[in-house]
């Protein structure tokens, strides 16, 4: 059994002193890359890889973590939809001129409180976004259930490789704390991540796209996340 993943606490003044937060940019399009926020990690580590997928059939993917770069995603809605925290995470597949979009959604694990990540074509109202601008810093998130959650990467096997190719899985979990009621614990065999965005530049789309970035918004993202000191902030 891994340690337990101590909680982290936010400063509100945080969000308001520049001197307590990361420097950051803003960008239409962004890279998720990891932050390992639990004592442990893997080994080797996953720290500073990125968001990617692993096909498991058509128009699926589940969602992994790989050292390359994944894709390029982008915040998607209308301000309707901020207001009702009805965004998307969304990534551009396919070949020109047939681009169409994916979205990174989740399948509910309700008896075991937690939820498998996948990064499927579509359009769903999945709730996903960049945290709002009142945090200390930008990382990815669930608008949707309950408020104590967080992401893990656990190493796994995907049904569709067979039993003999492992990978490391995304899944998004409520917390559950331990019988002092101090300290979040994870599942075996996984460890505790943030998804920080990374700016990248996102493409424009061919004529004859199905995919449309009319509604990408702009979002706080960090030119390098693997060079920000994050021991140095408060949260």
């Amino acid at each position: 059994m891994l340690p337990l993943l101590l909680l982290s606490t936010f400063s509100l003044t945080s969000a308001t002193d520049p001197g307590c937060i990361p420097r950051h940019s803003a960008s239409l399009g962004f890279h998720l890359r990891v932050n390992i926020t639990s004592p442990s990690d893997f080994t080797p580590s996953i720290n500073l890889h990125y968001l990617s997928t692993a096909h498991i059939g058509p128009a699926q993917n589940r969602a992994i973590i790989s050292p390359s770069p994944g894709p390029v995603f982008y915040q998607n809605g209308t301000y309707s939809d901020i207001t009702f925290h009805t965004l998307s995470i969304l990534t551009d597949a396919g070949s020109p001129p047939g681009v169409f979009p994916e979205a990174i959604t989740y399948l509910p694990d309700d008896a075991n409180n937690s939820s498998a990540v996948y990064i499927n074509a579509g359009l769903p109202g999945s709730g996903t976004s960049l945290s709002r601008l009142w945090d200390p810093y930008s990382y990815l998130t669930i608008l949707e259930g309950v408020v104590e959650s967080t992401f893990v990467v656990c190493n796994r096997t995907i049904p569709y490789y067979g039993e003999n190719k492992w990978f490391n899985v995304v899944n998004w979990v409520q917390a559950t704390r331990d019988g002092t009621g101090t300290h979040i614990k994870i599942p075996e065999g996984c460890v505790a991540v943030n998804l920080i965005p990374e700016c990248a530049f996102l493409e424009e789309l061919p004529e004859g796209a199905y995919s449309s970035h009319e509604f990408a918004q702009e979002v706080r993202c960090y030119e390098d996340v693997g060079e920000i000191e994050w021991w140095r902030y408060s949260f």
